[in-house]
């Protein structure tokens, strides 16, 4: 069983010609028990990954499922709940 699932994971920032794609539609998925690392170059997208599974920046697009709820959907209070529960971030 998936515990976490990515679907075409998209974040930019900025418009026009200053638009950067940080995460470019990332599809994974994490089985539950399994244990997974994130490496990269600095300015890969490891930090802003970090950010959209935690609940704390908004996808440009996609989807992230968590227990199968997408947590992009959530509302503020539900997203909240999310991060109190279920996230560790330092």
């Amino acid at each position: 069983m998936d515990i976490l699932r990515t679907e075409g994971l998209t974040r930019q920032y900025g418009t026009g010609q200053t638009m950067v794609t940080a995460l470019d539609h990332v599809d994974r998925q994490v089985e539950r028990g399994q244990f997974v690392a994130i490496i990269g170059a600095s300015g890969s997208g490891k930090s802003t990954l970090l950010h959209l599974l935690g609940g704390v920046d908004r996808p440009t697009s996609g989807k992230i499922f968590v227990e199968d709820t997408d947590i992009a959907t959530l509302g503020e209070e539900r997203l909240a709940q999310y991060r109190r529960r279920k996230v560790g971030l330092i």
